[in-house]
């Protein structure tokens, strides 16, 4: 006889909610909440993500036990400002009452687990952390010179990498800055997506190295072009999950983070010590291996999944 699927309640947006269910998102009053506790019923397990569903956390929170509710598991998944936007004393207050007693609080970065445990209550042995993983069949070291469009990596060039997306522009002035001060044949490669670039372009420009700031727009293989950088910049913040961290150490690419301070020390040390980054390129490659593996991290996902449904 057939084992039947769990039913999971996936909570992320309203448009990405099951057909019929409630908006959860809003002001919490007593009427939303009650519909959205009723819409939970029926399901193994309820899985809300960030801010955008914690009105489903907290009408679980308010009528979960009167309703008998199946077990419900937070996912926090951080953001550039994480902390300005939980400064705010009423996303606080309301943290607090609807995460105190989830059955997991499952996050990618141990750093918003500890301030979910300092700030909202969370029991530091109900905080789970997950990193999501990447595909290491596809960020893997080696890349042909040529193998980026428009881009041809000379053989006396070398290159920092770095994603740049909506809100890194002083990270990536900071970056740009250092130009000055790198060695003529360090070339900068920013991989931008849809991000705009006029203002990285023009102080390019106003630093006289455009011919050294390279932006790689939509559709770019980042692979590639992680696999043939010599170093890469990580500008993520504290609170979110450096994705590209994970994906340059993938490629062996040692990572400085530009968060740390000391941006241009860290670059020079490096820079100017080949036998290091070749050191910390195989050290990266290797935790890479052990810490990202993206089929790994689904299944640690799914055995949580699996031990709050059996309760």
């Amino acid at each position: 006889m057939a084992v039947p699927s769990p039913h999971i309640l996936h909570c992320i947006a309203d448009a990405e909610a099951p057909a019929g269910f409630p908006r959860f998102s809003g002001q919490p009053g007593p009427a939303k909440l009650i519909s959205i506790a009723q819409a939970m019923k029926g399901y193994d397990l309820v899985v809300s993500h960030g801010w955008e569903a914690i009105n489903v956390a907290l009408a679980h929170k308010v009528f979960g036990q009167h309703l008998g509710l199946p077990p419900l598991i937070h996912q926090e998944h951080g953001s550039a400002d994480f902390e300005a936007q939980e400064a705010r004393l009423k996303r606080k207050i309301i943290r607090r009452i609807a995460l105190g007693s989830v059955h997991t609080f499952v996050t990618p970065v141990q750093s918003i687990g500890d301030f979910a445990a300092s700030h909202w209550g969370v029991p530091p042995a109900r905080v789970a952390t997950i990193e999501p993983g990447i595909d290491l069949k596809r960020f893997r070291p080696n890349a042909k010179p040529d193998a980026l469009p428009g881009l041809i990596k000379r053989p006396t060039e070398k290159w920092i990498g770095a994603f740049l997306r909506p809100g890194d522009d002083e990270a990536a002035a900071e970056l740009l800055n250092l130009g000055p001060d790198l060695p003529r044949d360090w070339h900068l490669v920013l991989i931008a997506g849809d991000t705009p670039t006029d203002v990285i372009r023009a102080r390019a420009d106003e630093l006289g190295l455009s011919h050294r700031v390279h932006m790689l727009g939509r559709g770019a293989d980042e692979a590639k072009a992680l696999a043939l950088c010599d170093l890469y910049v990580e500008m993520a913040g504290r609170y979110e999950f450096a994705s590209g961290t994970a994906k340059a150490m993938a490629a062996a690419t040692p990572v400085i983070k530009a968060s740390d301070g000391g941006l241009l020390s860290g670059l020079e040390d490096l820079i100017l010590d080949e036998k290091k980054r070749e050191r910390v390129a195989k050290e990266s490659r290797e935790t890479a291996l052990k810490n990202f593996n993206q089929t790994e991290s689904a299944e640690g996902l799914s055995e949580l999944y699996k031990s709050a449904m059996t309760r």
